[in-house]
């Protein structure tokens, strides 16, 4: 009878033989009892493949993760994140982990995933015509929730560090900046909209739908003229029907900001109609201290606000732009005014001068004039 010769290797590094075929046979005992072996046409390739298992064995490879589903990991990892995040961030994470991973991929072994399943995976949703900031946002979360799996010592890898991900659109590409008459129509023509004070608001601060959506009068000082920004609204669960309030997302959004006397004068006459509109509601008014609400005192849905606000400019005559807009107006006439990109930046509550111009360096006014004339000066001979 023909036996396979056994070949010694250290303790812990697993065993190979030659089986009589000529075949080589590679065995591997994982922390807890579980016995691997696969066979290989080469001495090389079964070294190759214990070596690994001893590397994944360092990371945390045992029995109890080696067969992990995708799937069962989704399901674990959302179940920790759910008191770990925000309402709306976790709302998140559930849809594209459980609508979009595990729909197309759950099935897969943990650790048999690889940068080419990674890849196959972002190819497909393309395929389905799945827009480009989805497959990107899909991309932030199977690259969060795979962290944690190198992390728990169920991957020794995060295999979509360097996965192929569609060009995001630029941002300045998108950017709508009003010109001076079309400023000032939109101005005039708020003066006919429900929410024509929100987006006054909005075009001379700068500040977010969510930061203005969650402000409240206690955070609106009429003698210092200044607005505290510490909170905002955060919608989540199916069609954003639950809302909750929620500190801002960094701690460079938490910001007091001083306004002009235009902007005092314009929310005390909104606190005097809102003050009339709760009496005529009695009842039915739900207090929340906001400044800016439904009919009955409830925080805005910002789908009915924006019917509103596409209603609004096409009245006007305007080019359809998005709300955020609002915000890059703002900091296009800040800009423009000559005042310092630092104290644009901390106005806005960016994180750094640098995320302010990575954003607005093409507003910046003077363009290369400056440049030109500077390198003028200098001699060619």
């Amino acid at each position: 009878m023909t036996t396979r010769k056994k070949h010694n290797r250290a303790p812990n590094s697993g065993s190979i033989s030659i089986n009589p075929s000529g075949s080589v046979r590679a065995q591997f005992k994982l922390p807890g009892g579980k016995r691997l072996t696969k066979s290989f046409s080469t001495k090389r390739d079964a070294d190759t493949w214990l070596r690994e298992l001893r590397n994944q064995v360092d990371t945390g490879l045992t029995t109890t993760n080696h067969d992990t589903l995708l799937s069962e990991f989704v399901h674990d990892w959302l179940g920790r994140k759910k008191t770990q995040v925000r309402p709306k961030t976790f709302a998140d994470y559930s849809y594209y982990a459980n609508e979009l991973i595990s729909t197309h991929i759950g099935g897969l072994k943990l650790r048999a995933i690889k940068l080419q399943q990674v890849n196959d995976f972002y190819a497909t949703l393309a395929d389905e015509g799945r827009p480009v900031h989805v497959i990107r946002y899909t991309h932030r979360v199977f690259h969060v929730l795979l962290e944690d799996a190198v992390r728990l010592g169920f991957i020794p890898l995060n295999p979509a560090h360097y996965a192929d991900l569609p060009t995001a659109e630029e941002a300045a590409d998108k950017m709508q900046i009003f010109s001076t008459s079309e400023y000032q129509c939109f101005v005039d023509a708020c003066s006919s909209s429900q929410h024509g004070t929100l987006y006054k608001l909005g075009i001379k601060t700068g500040m977010r739908q969510g930061e203005m959506f969650g402000l409240i009068w206690k955070n609106v000082d009429f003698h210092r003229a200044e607005i505290r920004i510490n909170q905002q609204i955060s919608r989540f669960g199916e069609d954003d029907q639950r809302f909750c309030f929620a500190s801002p997302k960094t701690k460079y959004s938490r910001r007091t900001i001083s306004i002009g006397s235009d902007l005092v004068e314009m929310l005390k006459t909104h606190q005097q109609t809102q003050q009339a509109q709760k009496q005529f509601m009695g009842i039915k008014w739900q207090e929340n201290d906001l400044v800016f609400t439904t009919s009955i005192g409830t925080p805005l849905d910002h789908r009915n606000m924006m019917r509103d606000f596409d209603k609004l400019l096409k009245m006007a005559g305007l080019p359809k732009i998005r709300f955020h807009d609002l915000r890059h107006n703002a900091a296009s006439m800040m800009l423009a005014k000559n005042t310092p990109i630092v104290a644009v930046s901390r106005y806005l509550g960016h994180s750094s001068p640098q995320v302010t111009l990575g954003i607005y360096a093409h507003l910046v006014p003077g363009g290369f004039d400056d440049v030109v004339k500077a390198m003028n000066s200098l001699p060619l001979a």
